[in-house]
């Protein structure tokens, strides 16, 4: 396993692992088992925060992901 599909693999499990915590934090905020604006409201700042910053790490994941699609390619149709 290179380095490539290394920062794929982690940085994906990372990823996922970042997104049901942030499930989870909002699903624990239902009311009576809802979920509603009003319930929601205090969260919208942290989230905005949490996405500026979760961002480059999809970017960092999806550029990984293109390189080890193109040396894919490359070894499909290069013989």
């Amino acid at each position: 396993m290179d380095i490539w599909q290394k920062i794929f693999l982690y940085l994906g499990a990372m990823i996922a692992a970042s997104f049901l915590l942030v499930a989870i934090i909002v699903l624990s905020n239902a009311e009576g088992g809802m979920l509603t604006p009003e319930s929601m409201e205090y969260l919208e700042e942290p989230m905005t925060s949490f996405y500026h910053f979760a961002k480059w790490f999809v970017y960092v994941w999806m550029v990984s992901a293109l390189v080890i699609f193109v040396r894919f390619l490359k070894r499909v149709f290069g013989r």
